[in-house]
């Protein structure tokens, strides 16, 4: 890769808002909704929207658009240049930080069996070598991890963070390896003082996660989540890699197409967990959302958030609807994931390339025109 900072950019760059963000340079990732408040009336044939917005350097695109009178579910594009493969509607892919809330929920159901406490200081569970290195540690707790209200650098904001990712692909690195580029780092704000989107803060998640259980927390993921919900296409990226294949994504930089895929495989994030299907995110995103049965009202109350508290998933009102989601960006792939409530309705797009401003700014619009046609 040539131009490295400018690439460092672009990876893993996401928002906490349901809505698509741009991202650029030591800005960070700030939520800024980009989506009109009031959509003008259309009528969009969406296999045509999808079809035409295939091209030479957006490879691929599977869309799932969902009520309860009506479901499109479909595909356009490749999922591989090379082999020029279709693009299938049940292909998987990276999902990057629309990932999250699944963590984010793991948390909260081991806080309801008392495994945990959300409100306890990560001193709880974290060794002394990491605590020091990690500005008002002291104070820090696992729910300021969770609601982006801790204060901690985001770690792939560091230079180095595109070595680390990009070098040795082969070998299998997790939450400990990241780490190190988010401590030792000035704090944005003491804890609970503000709300700044963090990766680093799902990377300390994932090993206090590893800690209460007593093995990594992609086990728990899958019994108390995954299997109960039937998201069956749904895995953890790099732990679980015998369970399914992902498609190809790309990056295109200084003119240049890279297939990103095999620097993926190995990598499990907790700030970026999962490779899944769109029908997975779209189950998952609705049945946390309307199903009284899956969790109860105590964690319901604890992973909303409330006035007075943030909740760990993007809530936000979209023309008289509440719109619950979250966005994903990595390195060759750009996930978005909405539900609206009192419409009932999903929106789940995939997209296998990340390169900047373009893959944002199709998905930005690929959204915007769903809601303008399903908002009429």
């Amino acid at each position: 890769m040539n131009t490295i900072n400018q690439l460092k950019v672009s990876l893993i760059c996401t928002s906490m808002s349901i809505l698509l963000t741009a991202c650029g340079g030591s800005g960070g990732n700030d939520p800024q909704p980009v989506l009109p408040v009031e959509p003008t009336p259309i009528v969009v044939d969406y296999q045509k929207l999808i079809d035409e917005t295939v091209t030479d350097t957006i490879p691929g695109i599977v869309l799932l658009v969902e009520t309860p009178d009506n479901k499109f579910l479909g595909s356009a594009g490749v999922e591989n240049i090379a082999d020029q493969n279709p693009m299938q509607s049940y292909h998987t892919m990276p999902t990057a930080s629309a990932g999250k809330p699944m963590i984010a929920l793991l948390a909260t159901i081991l806080a309801d069996d008392n495994l945990l406490n959300l409100d306890e200081s990560i001193s709880t569970w974290l060794s002394d070598d990491i605590l020091t290195q990690i500005a008002h540690s002291e104070v820090m707790t696992l729910r300021q991890l969770l609601n982006h209200t801790s204060g901690i650098y985001n770690y792939v904001d560091n230079d180095d963070y595109i070595h680390v990712f990009l070098d040795e692909p082969e070998k299998l690195k997790t939450d400990i390896d990241f780490l190190s580029l988010g401590l030792n780092q000035q704090a944005y704000f003491k804890p609970g003082e503000g709300q700044k989107y963090s990766n680093t803060g799902y990377l300390l998640a994932g090993l206090i996660l590893d800690n209460v259980i007593g093995e990594h927390h992609s086990a728990a993921l899958r019994e108390r989540i995954l299997v109960p919900l039937g998201m069956n296409a749904t895995y953890y990226r790099g732990i679980e890699k015998e369970q399914g294949d992902f498609i190809s994504g790309y990056h295109i930089d200084e003119g240049e197409t890279y297939e990103t895929k095999p620097y993926l495989e190995n990598v499990a994030q907790a700030s970026a967990p999962v490779v899944s299907s769109v029908e997975d995110m779209a189950l998952f995103l609705k049945r946390v959302v309307v199903d009284q049965s899956f969790i109860n009202s105590d964690i319901r109350n604890d992973y909303f958030g409330s006035e007075s508290l943030n909740g760990f998933i993007g809530k936000e009102s979209l023309s008289g609807n509440t719109a619950y989601g979250h966005s994903g960006l990595t390195y060759g792939y750009h996930t978005q994931n909405i539900y609206l409530e009192e419409k009932e309705l999903s929106i789940t797009a995939f997209i296998n390339c990340s390169t900047q401003p373009l893959c944002e700014n199709t998905m930005d619009s690929l959204v915007k025109e769903v809601l303008a046609n399903e908002l009429d």
